[in-house]
């Protein structure tokens, strides 16, 4: 009879949402609550408290400088990251929200930005993040994983139905092929050329491939820059000015079994004009799972109340059997993770919420 009843209270505890899903915190206090966030990654002068913030009297603001690096890098890279504590980590393929707002300032190069992460979520076995927020080469967008591909699911600025169009036809390569690869980051670097050094694309590339970068639609100059690199579709050529702004473009060739349903080419915005407010639903899971969540995971994205893009498939990592890994997160990161770049870059960050539903959420307080 014991063992039955302990069985039963087994069941009801297991029943409850974990409490550790909800967390808060507006940063109102001016100081960093140890028992909701971790500091492993950040380095104290990284951290500052502004008293300008999205709602209340105080916001955090995280700064990278010249000549900083960071923690746990694995290249020159400048890293100053903040997680949430592990004691509020949800059980993995619980459903979870998350609400927050951030914007940036200081040195943001239309270039050269290239693998700058700022926000992301990580689940058992991910070695890249789950979803994470980007801003490389001045644009902000979203990407979700599939294993070790990447789709850009949302952007900001520019044409986002177009730059789907352009990664539909790199998701048709083969990624291990390396001359693929090498071809696509060839044709980013041309593309970037053509944007920033106007001059010097005048004068020291040659008229075709000039015509063919150029190109609306199918032209014989890029049909034959495409054939002399190795792509396939000469259309990928007139395409991929759209995508060129990601970093690792390589990350993006050959099938993921990533779903991306946009809202009528709505756009992020730009968080260098102001306060972005985020909101995301997280349902994790995969199909292919041999432990965990065996179904195909969820994630939904607004931005300043406005739905942007619902994503369903094979979502972060596969998780083996023998992999044995603690089937918790995903875990939330915030702050700067980014190749080393000359100047300043601060992200400030505020009201920061997640919880089980949408309903236990803090409410934000109308825009300033």
């Amino acid at each position: 009879m014991h063992h039955v009843f302990t069985a039963a209270v087994v069941w009801w505890l297991a029943t409850i949402p974990a409490q550790a899903q909800t967390l808060k915190d507006d940063f109102d206090a001016h100081e960093l609550d140890p028992l909701k966030w971790t500091t492993q990654q950040i380095q104290p002068d990284q951290m500052d408290f502004a008293s300008d913030s999205r709602c209340g009297s105080g916001s955090i603001a995280v700064i990278v400088r010249e000549g900083d690096g960071g923690a746990a890098c694995e290249d020159d890279c400048q890293r100053a990251e903040l997680r949430n504590a592990k004691e509020k980590w949800p059980a993995f393929g619980d459903e979870v929200w998350f609400s927050f707002s951030f914007r940036i300032d200081g040195d943001v190069p239309p270039t050269g930005s290239a693998r700058s992460v700022i926000g992301q979520w990580k689940g058992p076995g991910d070695h890249s993040p789950m979803i994470a927020q980007r801003f490389d080469n001045g644009v902000f967008h979203i990407t979700v994983q599939d294993n070790e591909t990447r789709r850009v699911v949302a952007k900001a600025e520019g044409d986002p139905d177009r730059m789907l169009v352009a990664q539909a036809k790199l998701a048709k390569l083969d990624p291990r092929d390396e001359r693929i690869a090498n071809a696509v980051r060839a044709l980013q670097s041309l593309d970037l050329l053509m944007k920033t050094q106007p001059n010097f694309t005048s004068e020291f590339l040659g008229e075709n491939l000039q015509r063919a970068l150029r190109a609306q639609g199918d032209q014989p100059e890029s049909e034959r820059l495409s054939r002399s690199l190795g792509l396939a579709d000469g259309a990928l050529i007139t395409d991929f000015s759209a995508f060129a702004f990601v970093a690792e473009p390589e990350k993006y060739l050959g099938d993921a079994d990533i779903e991306i349903i946009s809202e009528s080419n709505r756009p992020l915005p730009d968080p260098r004009q102001g306060w972005v407010d985020m909101l995301y639903r997280v349902k994790p899971g995969r199909t292919d799972n041999e432990v965990g969540p065996r179904r195909r995971g969820e994630v939904e994205i607004w931005a300043n109340g406005d739905k942007i893009v619902t994503v369903k498939g094979n979502i972060g990592a596969t998780i083996k059997k023998n992999d044995q890994l603690d089937l918790v997160g995903p875990y939330f990161k915030f702050g700067i993770y980014r190749l080393r770049i000359p100047g300043a870059f601060r992200f400030q960050f505020d009201e920061f919420s997640q919880g089980p539903t949408r309903g236990e959420l803090a409410s934000l307080c109308p825009s300033k």
